[in-house]
């Protein structure tokens, strides 16, 4: 079990990704625990923890406490998560464009020749 299934059960990664970049030209993969393990690579361990804790409902001095930092440099921390979700690092390998998933399924049908 992820650490994002332990804080949030009633919401899928998926999800809250999907809302986090709202953008209607990119496709989320499916899978939650590849999404988990791309978050993982991208984000230290405090930045992980701490946006996992937020989306689960945890205020700033329990997500403070459990990560080893002061509850005033919670919101910091959290900002600091989010820009990364979002930078181009994180979202090449968690994102697909529509274009390239039409043109990935036609270039399979024809073979490449020059």
């Amino acid at each position: 079990m992820t650490y994002w299934e332990q804080e949030c059960p009633n919401i899928s990664l998926h999800e809250r990704l999907t809302s986090i970049i709202n953008n209607d030209d990119v496709k989320i993969a499916r899978d939650d625990k590849e999404l988990f393990r791309t978050l993982k690579r991208h984000l230290t361990r405090k930045e992980l923890h701490a946006f996992c804790m937020k989306e689960g409902g945890k205020n700033n001095q329990e997500i403070a406490e459990r990560v080893g930092i002061k509850p005033e440099e919670t919101d910091l921390l959290l900002r600091k998560a989010l820009r990364k979700i979002k930078h181009s690092k994180v979202t090449a390998e968690i994102f697909i464009k529509n274009e390239e998933r039409s043109k990935n399924s036609s270039s399979a049908e024809k073979p490449f020749s020059e």
